[in-house]
């Protein structure tokens, strides 16, 4: 199966379940106001819940699947690069100092300046994006 095939089957997923999730909120307002059924809005605030665990596993495969899309590019095929993709994708947003951290302890040494320059064409080609001081995939 293709990355984009793999890429538009979590999206399709996110959205199913996304929408599943606003339907259970719906249904839990309504039973909710109507005060008639207190079990049924029980077992539906424990679905809902079981029904979000799958969120978060969907959402870092979506942040893998993006950065190995990206690191198989042909611009994004340096070492220091693969890392900070990687882990963004398996940890979500990072800070300076975080993937300065995580680039030395996988390289042995890592300069903040480097990772800084390396960020900065990460961003420059679109293969990041900044959220205040943090730095996530697109």
């Amino acid at each position: 199966m293709a990355l984009s095939d793999i890429d538009g089957s979590l999206k399709s997923l996110n959205e199913k379940l996304d929408w599943i999730i606003n339907r259970l909120n719906y249904l839990e307002a309504v039973l909710t106001e109507s005060q008639q059924y207190p079990e049924v809005v029980d077992f539906l605030q424990k679905l809902k819940l079981g029904t979000a665990l799958y969120g978060e596993p969907l959402k870092t495969l979506n942040r893998i699947v993006s950065a190995r899309h990206l690191i198989e590019s042909t611009s994004q095929k340096d070492e220091i690069n693969k890392i900070i993709l990687n882990y963004i994708a398996l940890k979500g947003p990072k800070n300076i100092s975080e993937l300065t951290r995580e680039i030395g302890r996988q390289r042995g040494k890592a300069s903040r300046t480097t990772i800084r320059k390396r960020v900065k064409q990460l961003l420059d080609s679109k293969a990041l994006v900044k959220e205040g001081t943090r730095y996530r995939l697109p």
